[in-house]
């Protein structure tokens, strides 16, 4: 008896565990949470995510999609209400809204915090002053008088607004890998839509040198992520020289199908008119992921 207890109560911990699995729950955290429309959502294929606005129901508003969504890239998942934290009457929430990304791509998703009975355009309603009327009791019952235009402010405290996210969907996995590095400008960067590469060149900041861009980027195709600038590691029984060179390591990110060139210069930045010390070009092969059935 004692044994098929424990047997039950094992198989009910393993159909947890599954159950779990297959709704998609993050064991070791939850889903990231977006407010800012400046700031660029990225998410793997599979993730989900979630965007968060204020909103306070008692005002009569509420967020809705103002545009289709590219269900091909992105889908609703569900839509709540989160109470405010206080006890006060009419205080606002949040509304959270989860999506998950479907498939891989850019896209942006717009909604619209509007009063869902109201068509766009709609003129509000106006009731005419009757001339029989006077007094205080005019003024109470016109729209026009004190006490109406007190409503009308403080309705229009919260007027309609709308926000759009940028969403970037990259391959599962891709967010974890360290980006490929390139030193030579004869070698083709090959790079799948969604990775991130590095071109690496010697520089020195001690001579007033430095890479810089020689040309606008096509930026449907490649994106600049950083750019910084690398000590080189002394060997074993060499200490630091002071002086010497370094590496500069340009990190950017393909996003969209195509071939492109990334010219650099080595120049001093305030010298003008002056020919580059040096000049290097290379030449960028973006293609679209190759998905799979498991993705």
């Amino acid at each position: 008896m004692k044994h098929s207890r424990f047997a039950a109560v094992v198989i009910a911990f393993v159909l947890a565990a599954l159950v779990l699995t297959v709704s998609g729950c993050e064991l070791d955290g939850e889903v990231k949470e977006y407010s800012d429309p400046a700031t660029l959502i990225e998410v793997e294929k599979g993730e989900e995510f979630a965007i968060v606005l204020e909103s306070n129901p008692t005002t009569g508003y509420q967020w809705q999609l103002a545009e289709p969504l590219e269900e091909e890239i992105v889908v609703l998942v569900k839509t709540e209400f989160m109470e405010p934290d206080t006890e006060l009457m009419g205080a606002p929430g949040e509304e959270k809204w989860t999506f998950k990304a479907q498939g891989l791509g850019n896209t942006s998703i717009t909604l619209s915090y509007v009063r869902p009975w109201e068509e766009e355009g709609e003129e509000p309603v106006v009731m005419e002053e009757s001339s029989e009327a006077g007094g205080e009791e005019a003024a109470e019952a016109s729209p026009s008088g004190e006490t109406a235009e007190a409503e009308d402010t403080a309705v229009g405290e919260e007027e309609p607004t709308t926000v759009t996210f940028n969403v970037r969907v990259k391959k599962a996995g891709s967010m974890d890998k360290e980006p490929k590095k390139y030193d030579d400008p004869d070698e083709t960067i090959e790079v799948e839509v969604g990775l991130e590469f590095a071109i690496v060149l010697e520089s020195n900041p001690t001579t007033g040198y430095s890479w810089q861009l020689a040309e606008p980027l096509d930026e449907d195709i490649v994106e600049l992520v950083s750019s910084e600038f690398e000590k080189k590691t002394p060997e074993e029984g060499e200490g630091e020289i002071v002086g010497a060179p370094g590496e500069e390591v340009w990190t950017f990110e393909a996003i969209g199908e195509g071939e492109t060139e990334i010219k650099l210069e080595y120049v001093r930045p305030w010298e003008t008119d002056v020919a580059p010390e040096e000049t290097e070009t290379f030449t960028v092969n973006v293609t679209q992921v190759e998905e799979t059935a498991s993705e």
